[in-house]
């Protein structure tokens, strides 16, 4: 089955769900991240503060459909300002065995991490959920693993 990213309506208008889906349809297109994509299963809720958006993204195995606003519970949320999100997908994508990659990216993620400035809530119940995320959004996905 060929992978799916869709937008619902509303979420169209919004730029942010716009570059998320630009960026993961990009991504699934190499090999190492199409089988992350395939596996993932849940939703996710983004919130950007600052800009008064929020998204669900609901995985489903292969499918993605990204909508306006927070839609049910979501199984992960990740709420920030736009530049901490922004530096989540600034983060070079981590290989498969975990090996931490080190710069001013991951530098500015774990600031605003330490400083409250971005949480990520279900992490620590859904790792796996939230590393196959950060691997499809990340700006260099086809160069890991």
């Amino acid at each position: 089955m060929d992978p799916v990213v869709d937008l619902a309506p509303g979420a169209d208008h919004d730029p942010l769900a716009r570059q998320i889906a630009e960026r993961i349809r990009a991504s699934i297109t190499r090999e190492g991240s199409k089988r992350d994509f395939d596996r993932m299963r849940g939703a996710v809720g983004i919130v950007a503060d600052d800009a008064d958006t929020a998204l669900t993204l609901r995985f489903d195995f292969g499918r993605l459909t990204i909508h306006e606003g927070l839609i049910g519970v979501p199984t992960v949320t990740i709420r920030g300002i736009t530049l901490g999100l922004d530096a989540l997908s600034e983060l070079p994508a981590l290989p498969a065995r975990g090996v931490v990659a080190s710069g001013r990216s991951l530098a500015q993620v774990l600031g605003a991490l330490r400083s409250g400035k971005l949480k990520i809530y279900g992490l620590t119940s859904h790792p796996r959920l939230v590393y196959r995320l950060l691997r499809l959004l990340s700006s260099d996905a086809g160069k890991a693993g």
